[in-house]
């Protein structure tokens, strides 16, 4: 199935198994606030399709994967305040796996939606930048100063990049470990993140779903109750049926904020 519309800024195709979103908004994939609103649905109708077993992400432009929020529509806060956390969260808290193929800028929202997934895929050019800091009357939010500080390597690096607004380049946005594949062009990263996408999908939905819905939790404790955590997640896995369901949910409702899964 397909929900792939030349007139769309956000396109779903759903690939057996894999639904891969195109964010389509010219070269430089500004966010305006139709983009918004269309990206926050894609999220909304995806959690409705069991079928979805991995999300990938890309840009169609040729100069950046997103280069943020169109600034020109600065006076849409609503939709770019609520809407825009609201769909960082979807995509946050989405209990599958997310693949980012990430080239040129991802800076600001384009930036923060690359480090909500759990793998980025990226071409030689890629640039990260949370730039707030440089603008009077902004700061890191939608998860700038959450997410950023859960995947890198140590916490001075999610200081530099919130503290400074620099750019990021290769290499040092690999020391930080912001990139988790790189590829001499786009087409190489397409393919290998597509391989990466059908390989995850065959592995067992409910035990997928479980790793992701306890895996920042176990990552914030101490063993003992990791361990006990962990217990859980295998008694949902071992379950059948309608027991399977309604222990998932459960899961999912003690440990990923529910306002988002």
């Amino acid at each position: 199935m397909s929900d792939n519309y030349p007139n769309k800024k956000v396109i779903v195709e759903r690939i057996k198994r894999i639904a891969l979103i195109t964010l389509s908004n010219g070269d430089m994939n500004l966010f305006d606030s139709e983009q918004v609103m269309l990206f926050r649905d894609a999220l909304l109708e995806l959690k409705k399709d069991p079928k979805v077993r991995v999300i990938v992400i890309r840009g169609s432009g040729n100069r950046a994967f997103s280069a943020g929020f169109d600034l020109k529509e600065s006076g849409n806060v609503d939709v770019f305040l609520n809407t825009g956390q609201e769909f960082m969260g979807l995509l946050y808290n989405f209990p599958v796996p997310k693949i980012a193929l990430v080239h040129g800028y991802a800076i600001g929202i384009g930036c923060l939606v690359t480090f909500a997934c759990d793998f980025r895929y990226c071409t030689k050019d890629v640039v990260f930048s949370l730039p707030e800091i440089k603008y009077k009357f902004m700061f890191p939010t939608h998860g700038g100063m959450t997410i950023t500080s859960k995947i890198v390597r140590k916490p001075s690096d999610a200081k530099f990049i919130l503290c400074t607004g620099d750019k990021i380049k290769v290499p040092l946005a690999e020391k930080m470990g912001l990139i988790d594949q790189l590829f001499d062009t786009k087409e190489e990263m397409e393919n290998a993140g597509m391989e990466l996408a059908r390989k995850l999908g065959s592995m067992d939905s409910t035990v997928m779903s479980s790793i992701l819905t306890v895996f920042d939790k176990c990552a914030s404790v101490g063993l003992a109750e990791g361990m006990s955590i962990e217990n859980e997640a295998l008694e949902v896995v071992q379950s059948r049926g309608k027991e399977k369901k309604d222990l998932l949910q459960k899961l999912k409702e003690k440990y990923l904020d529910e306002s988002f899964f």
